[in-house]
Formats: structure tokens, C-alpha cells, sequence
């Protein structure tokens, strides 16, 4: 991979692989650090792609199994409180609320939710990304729907 040809993958990838593990890890700084390992794999990574979605599609997974590993080594859950920031900058306004409840829902619901929603893979990428079943896909999908609805109503509700 070319020097250019490097930068503009960062340019077009770089907030989407940032936004993928912050969703799965919750913590901007972890999420920084995801970012940078998976951007430090693609350059080292000596075979080509054969289109932007062949590298769109591989980022995601390095991304996950990234999201993965260091959930692994930290051994639980991070503090809501760590991704405040985020979601109260300027990019995230228009969507709030909806991204503070996304962000609140359980890992399992949270990463199906944002790879559906957000990077639009289809519930047979998502299975095999995650090394799950369609059905299990669905069934989260569907679990996140309605936990995200519930979310919601009760923000409205209070305010």
C-alpha cells in the first residue's frame, strides 16, 4: 500500500473504525487505541484489497476482533461516564439522545445495533463477523429495538 493511498483510507475509515469501538468498548480512549492498532495493520498489511468494500469489510473485522481482545484483557465492564465527551460534541447533536441510548444497551445489543445501523452489514455479515447465527443476530437486533424504544420513551417521559 502506497503512502497516499494509506492516508486516504485513514481519511474515509478513520472516524468509522473510531465510532465501531467506541460502540463495543465504550471509552473514548480505548477506542483511540483500537483505532490506532487496526490503522497500524493496514499499513504493515502487504496484500492489496480488491475494492473499498473488500477494505471496509476487513477493517470491520479487525476492528471487532480488536473491540475483542482488549475487552478481554480488561475483564469487565467500562463506566458510561468515560464516553460523556463524545457524546456531547458538536458531530453527535443532531443525534443525542439516540446515540447516549444506543451507547447505554448491553455490548451484545450495542455492537449488532451500530454494525446494522450504522456500518449497514447485512444480519449475514454481522453473524459472520461476530461468529454467531443469523438467528442469534436477529434476535438481538429485534432485543436492542425494543430496549432502544423503551430507552427512549422513558427520556421523554422524564423531561
Amino acid at each position: 500500500m502506497t503512502e497516499l493511498a494509506y492516508k486516504d483510507a485513514v481519511r474515509r475509515n478513520g472516524q468509522r473504525i473510531y465510532l465501531i469501538a467506541l460502540s463495543f468498548l465504550r471509552s473514548p480512549e480505548d477506542a483511540e487505541d483500537v483505532m490506532q492498532n487496526v490503522l497500524l495493520k493496514l499499513w504493515q498489511r502487504r496484500i492489496g484489497f480488491a475494492d473499498e468494500a473488500h477494505m471496509d469489510k476487513w477493517l470491520t473485522r479487525v476492528t471487532v476482533n480488536e473491540c475483542r481482545s482488549l475487552f478481554r484483557m480488561q475483564h469487565g465492564e467500562l463506566p458510561l461516564e468515560a464516553v460523556e465527551a463524545v457524546l456531547t460534541a458538536p458531530s453527535f447533536e443532531p443525534e443525542q439522545d439516540l446515540v447516549r441510548a444506543v451507547m447505554s444497551l448491553p455490548e451484545s445489543l450495542r455492537t449488532v445495533i451500530h454494525l446494522f445501523y450504522y456500518e449497514e452489514l447485512s444480519v449475514k455479515e454481522i453473524a459472520s463477523l461476530l461468529h454467531l447465527s443469523q438467528g442469534a443476530i436477529k434476535t438481538r437486533l429485534s432485543r436492542g429495538r425494543e430496549r432502544l424504544k423503551e430507552i427512549l420513551q422513558e427520556d421523554q417521559y422524564y423531561e
